[in-house]
């Protein structure tokens, strides 16, 4: 069972490695944040590694130097990732950046007993710290309900393995704690893989809350009711929305703005992050085409659309209308007396 925990833990941390080095959904990322990423996934790989020898050695020894250090900087990997996320570029604080010769120093010099609850209370500690972060996109925090909870449940999960690990020397032993650490690590990694499901524009919303949140108005100089108007007919008229590789940057060169300006002009005048206006005309279009089109596959339908994928299609159906494309359609239908539906 450990092992293949571990198994998992290694293949989605070569998974997600794939994808933040071919850029993920063109997430516009700061280079030391996509460093940090990598470091935080190579680290989380070894420490599973780790486990392995861990929960399989006689006695309870402590755990090895190096263990220790790439714990450290694991943590410190997924600090620096989410901080490049959730932070304007340029914005990192001088300590931010004495950061990773700090955290290396102490991983280097903490006594071995203590190694693993500091180390776990320091991830702690910067999870909570990212936590502020997202609370503190005011109005626009609402778009973060989930990813907020998720950013609370893995610090209470890194209290949890703090806890075991500073209980292991006094009786749990370390292979308990090598153990709960691989359980805690591979929920992780199956919880970040559902998330991107769940929300597959994660990293890009994210940064356009970010540049709204902090940018001063760019829009002094625009009207607004017009502009307005003018991407409503983009949406409702031309239908951009229908291709899949649809971005901010297609937009709001067809606008004339900068993309700052269209990500403003957005929030401030649709109540909504592009990513989920999009969201919302593609999901409004695949409901009459579900009607208009009973024989055409709800995947189809799906595609036509502008979705680049059944799950996401179905995830942003299932949260704007409250139900999945298919019973949406029966119950449409229904009173039609439609025959011969797809499956």
């Amino acid at each position: 069972m450990l092992q293949m925990m571990v198994g998992f833990s290694i293949g989605m941390a070569l998974l997600l490695a794939g994808a933040l080095a071919t850029g993920y959904r063109s997430a516009p990322l700061p280079w030391p944040a996509r460093l940090a990423g990598f470091v935080m996934l190579a680290g989380l790989a070894l420490t599973q590694w780790g486990h392995l020898e861990m929960a399989t050695q006689a006695g309870d020894g402590l755990p090895a130097r190096r263990y220790v250090v790439v714990v450290f900087l694991q943590s410190l990997g997924f600090y620096w990732l989410l901080l490049g996320v959730l932070r304007p570029e340029g914005a990192w604080r001088r300590l931010e950046w004495a950061l990773p010769v700090l955290v290396l120093a102490v991983a280097l010099v903490v006594p071995l007993a203590w190694a693993i609850p500091v180390a776990l209370l320091m991830g702690t500690a910067l999870a909570v710290h990212l936590s502020v972060l997202v609370y503190r996109l005011r109005a626009l925090r609402r778009w973060f309900a989930l990813e907020l909870k998720v950013l609370v449940l893995f610090a209470v999960m890194a209290l949890a393995v703090a806890a075991t690990g500073l209980l292991a020397p006094y009786g749990v032993g370390w292979d308990a704690y090598a153990w709960t650490y691989t359980l805690l690590i591979t929920s992780g990694f199956g919880l970040v893989g559902w998330l991107l499901l769940a929300v597959p524009d994660l990293v890009p919303k994210a940064r356009e809350a970010v540049a709204v949140a902090y940018a001063q108005s760019t829009l002094t100089r625009v009207d607004r009711e017009a502009m307005a108007a003018r991407l409503r007919h983009v949406f409702e008229v031309d239908q951009v929305h229908r291709a899949e590789s649809l971005g901010l940057a297609t937009v709001a060169d067809l606008l004339g703005l900068s993309t700052h300006q269209l990500s403003e002009l957005v929030n401030t005048e649709f109540g909504m992050g592009f990513p989920r206006l999009v969201r919302r005309y593609r999901v409004e279009t695949a409901q009459r085409m579900l009607v208009e089109e009973p024989r055409a596959s709800v995947l189809s339908v799906g595609m036509a659309s502008g979705f680049n994928s059944q799950s996401s299609f179905y995830v942003a159906f299932k949260e704007q209308v409250g139900e999945v494309p298919g019973a949406y359609r029966q119950r449409m239908l229904a009173g039609r007396g439609a025959a011969d539906l797809p499956e």
